[in-house]
Order: structure tokens, then C-alpha cells, then sequence
């Protein structure tokens, strides 16, 4: 078993002895990731910036979509309907809300304040941001560590 356990090891230490900038791909998704929360953070503030106001009724729970509520409302004698899950109390099937929408369509509708949603797309970045940093340097490091002796011979 200890053959075994030294045999992968030495194929990792060859492996990453001078890793490919490449390798980088690794963190791609984080990328992806970041980029679409940064999107939805500007989506967001554009959005926070002219929201209007409107009562609207909730009409059904789904706890088993996320415990879901969903919810009506009107805008020039037109209905529209979302649903979002509650961040703070639960609310009753029937119960008069306050409905954020977006005057341009109010298709894009919450029971949150935009702004408040805004700061919540943001919130995973800087970690995202720390963890492709932290796979670079990685690779430069290690990069550095198998050029320096052959700097220096």
C-alpha cells in the first residue's frame, strides 16, 4: 500500500514540479461565476435606481421549491406575477405585500428592495476574486521554484 501512496506522489510532484499556465482553467468557473454575479450586481443597480412600489397579494407557497411564495400584482391594468423565497418573515397566503418593480418592465419584480438585492450579487466576489489569485500565484511559485536552481547552476 505504501508503494501505491509513493507512486502517486511522485506523479503529483512531476505533474506540478512546473505546472502549464494552463493549468489556470482550473479556476475558469470561479471566473464564470464572478463575472455573472457582476452582471447581476449591475442588472441590479440599474434597476434600484428608477424601482417603483406597488401592493401586491401573495397566492401560493411551494416549501418544496425553496419554500417559495408566489405573488400577483398590477401596474396600468395589466397582472404580473413572481415569487421569491422570504428572507425574513413568512408570509400568509392572502397577505397584502410590497412588490419592487421595474417601471420599464415589470416583468423584473421582488419582494426585496433592489438595492438591497444589488449587495447581495456582490457578495461572493471578493472570495472568488482571492481563490484565481490564490491558484496563480500558486502556479507562479511553483513555476519559480523549478527555474530558480537552474538560474543559479
Amino acid at each position: 500500500m505504501s508503494k501505491i501512496v509513493h507512486l502517486i506522489q511522485q506523479g503529483f510532484d512531476r505533474r506540478w514540479s512546473y505546472p502549464s499556465w494552463w493549468n489556470l482553467l482550473i479556476a475558469l468557473p470561479w471566473a464564470l461565476g464572478a463575472i455573472l454575479a457582476i452582471h447581476e450586481w449591475n442588472v441590479d443597480r440599474t434597476v434600484a435606481k428608477r424601482e417603483q412600489t406597488i401592493d401586491g397579494t401573495i397566492t401560493a407557497h411551494e416549501p418544496a421549491n425553496h419554500n417559495q411564495y408566489r405573488y400577483s400584482f398590477s401596474v396600468n391594468g395589466r397582472s404580473y406575477s413572481g415569487r421569491e423565497s422570504p428572507r425574513k418573515e413568512e408570509p400568509r397566503i392572502g397577505q397584502r405585500v410590497t412588490v419592487f418593480y421595474d417601471p420599464l418592465d415589470p416583468t423584473k419584480n421582488a419582494l426585496t428592495d433592489f438595492g438591497d438585492l444589488e449587495m447581495e450579487s456582490l457578495g461572493p466576489v471578493p472570495m472568488v476574486l482571492v481563490g484565481i489569485g490564490g491558484v496563480a500565484l500558486f502556479i507562479r511559485q511553483r513555476r519559480r521554484a523549478h527555474l530558480t536552481p537552474i538560474l543559479f547552476t
